[in-house]
């Protein structure tokens, strides 16, 4: 009885009082709700009192099971939680709810409710070690200890919640470790993309110190960050066979869980988007990402990472406009802003090359639809400092996106000056095997106004550097796949054909560069 009219008590003094909740909840003329606004107004204080002002009460049993309704009705109201054993329930929304139903026990406990608020946590410790929350359950273990050590002194619980304590604290310790390594990690690998090689080295170190965890412990957090780790190895290595079965096993390993896990489906999932689009089986990159992007929420950090795959996607097969609607939608979004400066600047460089389509008429779009602010070159330059720190990577994108703008625009001083720098580039950063397709791409460009634009010395300057690039196959080497937001292959063709029509005698002469067979490969 003292259980529920803490509670009762408890209630009255929250906000539930002053509005609908409580009435909503409990029906003031139920027998429910007679009893518990005979609690709150001092009429009763036991069984004996209530069965005396309620005589349609005829049972004892009848007034415990009501009395047990109230105080469970009580207890879901000050939790604000519907906590549900879904037969597979999502693991993300149990944690939310379990620490919702932590936060709640422990303000009952904090009230002096103490009995309400520790059968709660005994509850609820099952629940949280069903879900791996182990940080969450060493949380409710230490407070039910120290309830059973001192307020309610049970040496049998105490010595059981002791020993599950240190199990869950060498779970905590290769959780923590397994989230540092592949914070680390991510940290370098984010932020510099020219050198997968040591990327993969990395990874590999990573992983070798991960794994003797991931064969003693099951933990989610120690086989989704190991696992995560691990496909790290072999996506910096272009072996994406192995990093598909890496994901493929990592999948199955987390289907055998008592709950599902949509973060674990979308990362997963994703890399095998990854080694599909690096293998060029697009029609599959499409079909998963539409699948992956159906279930994310729009300002989610992975809902973002899926458009750059389907607009990487879209440029790669040359359906041009499908990037543009792709980039507008993007833009549109206004969680955009929210994202990880890598992100927005990575969005800041598509949106470049989109431009650069449109100003070349490879995109048709109406003025009308055009954005009102329009894209300037000048600008965007200072929207990029993180992403052009990246000599090796990303910075290469902003090289050639600069220079595309002036060819095309015609800016012959402008290309002129940035000769020199641009070949001096090419020989610090550009002169290794991992960036051999970025450097005949540039030496070709930079032959546009070292030929004074004219398309026959083009041709003949370019065309050992066009060879050398079909040769050199994009998902060949070890470059992270953004900083070819066009493949040069297919990008070289769209240079010259802003070139292709030079004056004659008054005309316009058409002038084939390469042969079709070339011009296909």
């Amino acid at each position: 009885m003292q259980e529920l009219l803490d509670l009762v008590d408890f209630t009255e003094k929250t906000k539930f009082r002053s509005n609908s909740l409580l009435d909503a909840v409990i029906q003031p003329d139920s027998q429910m709700g007679k009893i518990y606004h005979a609690i709150a107004s001092g009429c009763v204080h036991s069984d004996k009192d209530i069965m005396a002002l309620l005589p349609e009460i005829s049972s004892e049993s009848g007034l415990m099971t009501l009395k047990s309704r109230l105080k469970n009705r009580l207890c879901d109201m000050v939790f604000l939680l519907d906590f549900r054993e879904e037969k597979n329930p999502d693991r993300q929304t149990a944690f939310v709810e379990c620490t919702k139903k932590w936060s709640s026990a422990m303000i009952l406990i904090s009230k002096n409710i103490r009995s309400v608020g520790i059968k709660q946590l005994e509850n609820l410790l099952r629940h949280t070690l069903d879900f791996e929350f182990t940080e969450l359950s060493m949380n409710i273990i230490r407070t039910l200890q120290l309830y059973f050590s001192t307020s309610n002194i049970d040496t049998k619980k105490y010595e059981k919640l002791d020993a599950l304590y240190q199990e869950m604290e060498e779970t905590w310790f290769a959780e923590r470790s397994a989230e540092k390594l592949y914070g680390d990690l991510m940290m370098h690998h984010v932020n510099t993309r020219s050198d997968k090689e040591a990327s993969s080295t990395k990874a590999l170190e990573h992983f070798q110190r991960i794994e003797p965890d991931m064969q003693r412990f099951s933990s989610f957090k120690v086989h989704f960050f190991g696992r995560l780790i691990e496909t790290l190895i072999y996506d910096c290595r272009n072996d994406y066979h192995a990093m598909e079965k890496v994901c493929v096993d990592a999948i199955r390993f987390f289907e055998g869980k008592k709950y599902r896990s949509e973060m674990v489906q979308q990362a997963f999932y994703y890399n095998i988007i990854t080694c599909c689009l690096y293998t060029r089986q697009f029609e599959k990159v499409e079909s998963y990402a539409r699948q992956i992007e159906a279930v994310l929420e729009t300002n989610s950090f992975n809902w973002f990472r899926i458009q750059e795959i389907l607009l990487i996607t879209a440029m790669h097969t040359e359906k041009y406009d499908a990037a543009f609607d792709i980039l507008m939608k993007v833009q549109a979004n206004p969680y955009l802003q929210s994202q990880p400066p890598q992100i927005i600047e990575i969005w800041k460089i598509f949106e470049a090359y989109v431009w650069y389509l449109i100003s070349v008429k490879k995109i048709d779009v109406p003025e009308n639809e055009l954005p009102a602010t329009r894209f300037k070159i000048s600008r965007f330059l200072n929207e990029v400092p993180l992403l052009s720190k990246d000599k090796g990577g990303m910075n290469i994108s902003v090289l050639i996106i600069q220079f595309l703008f002036f060819i095309a625009n015609k800016k012959v001083a402008e290309c002129e000056n940035r000769i020199d720098a641009m070949n001096k580039y090419c020989s610090r950063y550009l002169s290794d095997t991992n960036s051999l397709r970025s450097q005949y791409f540039i030496k070709m460009l930079l032959q546009v106004p070292q030929s004074d634009f004219k398309l026959k010395l083009i041709h003949g300057k370019t065309e050992k550097y066009y060879t050398l690039l079909l040769n050199t196959p994009w998902h060949a080497v070890n470059q992270h796949r953004e900083v070819e937001v066009i493949p040069y292959e297919n990008l070289w063709p769209i240079v010259l054909e802003s070139l292709q029509y030079q004056p004659a005698s008054g005309a316009g002469e058409f002038i084939p560069l390469y042969s079709a067979q070339r011009m296909s490969a």
